[in-house]
């Protein structure tokens, strides 16, 4: 099927209010890469396993070239940065009218040459770097992830969580650490689980009020490394206990989980403090979307269960120790 267009059309792509094409600034190429991701998660004695946690950057970066003599004139990359500098994200529609969604300007470089009387140039080169602006709606976060009703309900299940506890059955140290291991690694997991899409929605949802909240992304990023950090310590305690079923490494590695477990649990205190600053300052703005507040809560709330988990693992390890 041919496509349907016209060679030399005015237009080759709009952008806010500017337009590409030969009158004003043509780019020379379009290059547009997507990713999706897949955290990697360490295992004791395995390869790492990945996880997928949904859809990452789209960018688009277009180099192009403007002969101010012939035809652009010296105004056209003024005119995309007064675009960059309202701070706004812009609509992009290619030359054929497909609608490519909204875009933010991340950068511009700029190469004069081939120069006139007066330092005029006759020739310039421009890249312009383009990140794709996920919006939000009412009723859903930009990660197309929760409705604000499931948020509230995940919120509320991070306070009312599981427990972390030696096994009643354990009547030795091998078979406390062991279970405690198993009890901890489980938790952690699925933990680390929440708090990655916690930051992958914070990260995606912050964007317009970076300024306002610099450290909320990460923030929940360090409760993701906190939940990763307790599950790979009890991977390795409960590891241990099988390779070498004595008292001594038992409570080694008890003393090692635990130790563990609370420096995490300082990591994933200040997180949460943090996160809770950062949700009192969006409510404070009152313009900022219900979606965009609620994932800075709900990710708060995740680094309080994290923390949670991670003292309840050094209390019941500090039991084995005696």
């Amino acid at each position: 099927m041919a496509l349907d267009y016209t060679t030399g059309a005015p237009a080759m792509m709009q952008l806010g209010g500017f337009q590409f094409g030969i009158n004003t600034a043509a780019f020379q190429t379009l290059a547009r890469s997507n990713e999706w991701r897949w955290p990697s998660q360490d295992r004791f004695g395995k390869p790492p396993v990945l996880q997928h946690v949904g859809q990452g950057s789209e960018t688009i970066t277009l180099p192009g070239v403007i002969y101010p003599e012939w035809r652009g004139g010296l105004e056209q990359l003024d005119a995309m940065r007064a675009l960059a500098g309202k701070g706004e994200p812009l609509d992009m529609t290619d030359g054929r009218g497909n609608v490519m969604g909204k875009w933010a300007i991340e950068k511009l470089d700029e190469k004069q040459a081939v120069f006139a009387s007066a330092g005029v140039p006759r020739k310039v080169e421009f890249t312009l770097q383009l990140r794709r602006f996920f919006e939000t709606g009412d009723n859903m976060l930009a990660s197309g992830g929760f409705s604000l009703g499931s948020l509230d309900k995940l919120s509320s299940s991070f306070v009312e969580g599981g427990t972390v506890a030696i096994p009643a059955g354990a009547t030795n140290a091998v078979e406390q650490t062991g279970g405690l291991a198993d009890s901890v690694a489980s938790n952690a997991k699925s933990m680390a689980a929440t708090a990655v899409k916690a930051y992958q929605d914070v990260s995606e949802t912050i964007g317009p009020y970076a300024a306002q909240v610099k450290d909320a992304a990460g923030a929940a990023l360090r409760v993701v490394d906190s939940a990763q950090g307790l599950q790979q310590a009890a991977l390795l305690a409960g590891n241990s206990v099988t390779r070498n079923p004595l008292t001594a490494i038992a409570l080694s590695s008890s003393q090692a989980l635990g130790s563990k477990a609370s420096g995490y649990q300082v990591m994933a205190s200040s997180s949460a403090k943090l996160l809770r600053d950062s949700t009192s300052k969006l409510e404070a703005l009152g313009d900022v979307p219900e979606a965009t507040v609620q994932s800075v809560r709900v990710a708060a709330a995740c680094a309080e269960k994290t923390a949670t988990l991670c003292r309840q693992t050094a209390g019941e390890a500090a039991k084995i120790i005696g």
